[in-house]
């Protein structure tokens, strides 16, 4: 597979049991912020996508995380085929597991499972709301971040409560954006096919405020992906990963709608 980056072409092996790339993994690889000698932390590197990116941008260490020994494989062989072995490590564990013993990082990007659902229904599940596994991340990466130019990058999708989100964000950092988004065209038949009934669960969401879609011209619906940039992490207030009952500080990009830009595809 090969992707076009700021830093030029990178060509990806991908094995037949490791996620492929979407088009919004490929949009954050050329959004990250990383900056020579910066430390970086990937929460989930499938193929190494992100990982190699940050190492091409100059970091010189990236720890490369995932809980599917293959992935890590995959991550570690496509590091060597680009020339930056020596600088990218891999790591199996659950999302900050792989930060136990590291120095605190420069950057954490994150692009956890968020698919809303009633119960469990597979490996794209992130909670009834589709933000646990999201604001999880938001508030333990505080505490692996260096204190004045820590970076958290996050792929969020409007299906996930944004809002919640955005709340644990404020509540974690003194610096929240969405610095970019794009438009990911969906149908009802796509997500009752993960999980019966699934359909109606968004649309109670979207009823309630907590999921943020449209419906399109052709009779389809239409998500965004948000790519949410949280910076300057806050003194701890809060236990790790607990979220914050004031809404804090706005995001300076608004939730509302589903203009398109572009249409990216879901990575949950």
């Amino acid at each position: 597979m090969l992707i076009r980056l700021p830093t030029g072409a990178v060509e990806l092996t991908i094995p037949r049991a490791v996620h492929t790339p979407p088009p919004s993994s490929i949009v954050l690889a050329r959004l990250i912020d990383v900056r020579p000698g910066d430390t970086v932390l990937d929460l989930g590197c499938g193929s190494g996508l992100l990982a190699i990116a940050a190492a091409k941008l100059g970091a010189r260490r990236v720890v490369a995380a995932d809980v599917d020994s293959e992935a890590l494989a995959a991550t570690r062989e496509n590091a060597r085929r680009q020339g930056v072995a020596d600088r990218v490590v891999t790591r199996e564990g659950s999302w900050l597991e792989a930060a136990t013993g590291e120095a605190p990082f420069a950057v954490i990007m994150a692009t956890p499972p968020q698919t809303p659902g009633p119960r469990p229904f597979g490996p794209r599940y992130g909670g009834w709301d589709g933000a646990d596994h999201l604001v999880h991340i938001a508030g333990a990466a505080r505490d692996h971040l260096e204190r004045r130019r820590g970076r958290l990058w996050m792929l969020a999708i409007s299906l996930a409560n944004p809002e919640r989100l955005r709340r644990a964000l404020a509540g974690n950092y003194r610096e929240v954006q969405i610095v970019h988004k794009t438009d990911r065209e969906f149908s009802a038949a796509e997500y009752d096919s993960r999980l019966p009934g699934l359909m109606d669960h968004l649309l109670a969401l979207r009823e309630d405020g907590k999921a943020v879609f449209s419906p399109t011209a052709g009779g389809g619906w239409v998500f965004q992906n948000l790519f949410f940039r949280a910076a300057r992490p806050r003194a701890a207030t809060l236990p790790a990963g607990a979220e914050p009952d004031p809404a804090g500080p706005a995001a300076t990009a608004n939730l509302a709608g589903a203009n398109a830009r572009k249409v990216g595809e879901e990575y949950s």
